[in-house]
């Protein structure tokens, strides 16, 4: 029987990296692909954002040349009626300033996975990590209650000190060992239609950007590639859950919208595809004796949107310096393995999930919710009117009639997005950094007379009691550049 110090389940981006990070450490590791080849199995892409340039430049330096590569330095929103119609379009990107936070500012890429997990498996392969394609693992090697291994749909078992388990959302390793048998719930369905299309027209029509499509009839996005794009469209998944995936592309491909973009980019289907990610507040338990879980298999993609690559690459990097620790040491059982999960919790991917419940509840109450998308999409519309670039072209009335008529639509629709802003928008306030609740208390200050001959401790202390919700935000022993503790939030807050 084989034995391998680390053996990695998935030729993913995160099996891939975990398998390089294992044998850049020294570790004599394997890492199996069902596909062909890492990406065979993927036809869809990914958009690769601007951390990837802060925390794998190296990997965005040599992506640039791939064929399927375009640049993203900006997101197009747009917005469409019940009746499949374009009512809006605004771009989001940062100033100059982001400059300041990350060398390429705003700027990222959209790249095919068939181009993408490739150049990962060679990163491994080129570390000292062995590939095998075309083997399916289905099942583990338990010792004691401990994971010692695993087996092939062949037949053929394979030791190893630590298991990293990099195959996706329905992980067969996450059952086999008995770490889950199922979501709990939390998931979304994913139908994604590929499209070829005009290389020039994709230039001069999409340019260097990412679309993102909004509206009471759905929510979906749209991955442009250097020749091409993929739309996919989410929803969560329900226990009545009727509608074919493949019916709710068709029905998203037919509004006017869509097909007038279809129809100048010379775009033609070429290929399907549906899957299932776990879209979850909190990931549940990510390890257990001799195996350790990544990417989608352990939860990771971003509560707010479902991103899952950067996460899987993170946590395939964790896992595989976990796993580097307890060989060390001589101890792959659960306890030491705990490590893993301390190590990532306290890190930026386990960052993004301390807000998980307000993101993926806001989510919910707003895109995948049609009958309030459709209002939501009428108060958008009427903040839309409200900018002085759009005032100038409603010549209904004199300008400053047409302003005011917008304010009191606005007031007319605002009650019933009272409860939707105190329910699912106030509890992100406790993310606001107290040095920024701070800045904003300062620059108020000098414009309320009575209050500006009060030291600055004097007048926080007077905010402080006036609101209690604020107090967490001046307490002086809360960092200044951190999330408020939850519970010190809403001790505050009540």
């Amino acid at each position: 029987m084989e034995k391998w110090d680390v053996v990695v389940v998935g030729g993913g981006p995160g099996g891939s990296y975990a398998a390089r990070t294992a044998a850049d450490a020294g570790l004599k590791t394997v890492f199996f692909e069902r596909g062909r080849k890492p990406g065979d199995k993927n036809s869809s892409g990914c958009g690769l954002g601007q951390r990837w340039w802060r925390d794998y430049p190296e990997i965005m330096e040599d992506l640039q040349d791939l064929p399927s590569v375009r640049k993203i330095e900006m997101v197009v929103i747009k917005l469409v009626d019940e009746h499949g119609r374009l009512r809006y379009t605004s771009g989001t990107t940062g100033s100059d300033l982001c400059a300041n936070r990350w060398p390429h500012g705003m700027d990222g890429i959209s790249i095919y996975r068939r181009d993408l997990d490739p150049y990962l498996a060679n990163l491994a392969t080129s570390a000292g990590a062995e590939l095998r394609t075309s083997t399916l693992v289905n099942d583990v090697i338990m010792d004691n209650g401990q994971v010692k291994g695993v087996k092939t749909e062949s037949g053929e078992s394979i030791q190893a000190d630590v298991v990293i388990a990099a195959d996706g959302a329905m992980s067969t390793m996450a059952k086999k060992s008995g770490l889950r048998k199922r979501w709990g719930g939390g998931c979304t369905l994913v139908p994604q239609l590929d499209f070829s299309c005009n290389e020039e027209r994709m230039d001069d029509i999409i340019g260097n950007a990412e679309w993102c499509w909004f509206g009471s009839l759905f929510a979906t996005y749209q991955v442009n590639f250097r020749d091409g794009m993929h739309i996919g469209a989410g929803q969560w998944l329900r226990d009545d859950w009727s509608e074919k995936p493949l019916d709710m592309i068709k029905k998203l491909v037919s509004y006017p919208a869509f097909q007038s973009t279809l129809k100048v980019l010379e775009a033609k289907p070429r290929e399907y595809q549906a899957h299932m990610l776990p879209w979850l507040e909190y990931p549940p338990k990510t390890y257990t004796g001799g195996m350790m879980l990544i990417g989608d298999a352990a939860g990771f993609p971003c509560p707010l949107e479902a991103e899952g690559i950067w996460h899987a690459l993170t946590s395939g990097k964790i896992a595989a310096e976990t796993a580097a620790w307890a060989i060390s040491k001589g101890d792959a059982s659960e306890r030491a393995l705990s490590e893993y999960e301390r190590r990532w919790k306290a890190s930026e991917l386990g960052k993004e999930f301390e807000f998980g419940k307000e993101w993926s509840s806001i989510w919910s109450a707003s895109a995948f919710d049609p009958a309030a998308m459709e209002k939501q999409l009428q108060l958008l519309l009427e903040f839309s009117m409200l900018h002085p670039f759009s005032i100038v072209f409603d010549w209904g009335d004199a300008h400053m009639d047409c302003l005011n008529q917008h304010l009191e639509h606005i007031m007319d629709l605002a009650p019933e997005f009272a409860d939707f802003g105190k329910q699912y928008v106030a509890p992100l306030a406790r993310g606001i950094w107290p040095k920024n609740v701070k800045r904003i208390l300062l620059n108020v200050k000098p414009k309320i007379p009575g209050l500006r001959r009060l030291s600055d401790q004097n007048y926080f202390k007077v905010i402080a009691k006036l609101s209690k919700g604020l107090a967490p935000f001046l307490d002086p022993n809360i960092k200044q550049d951190a999330a408020v503790p939850r519970d010190v939030y809403e001790r505050g807050v009540k």
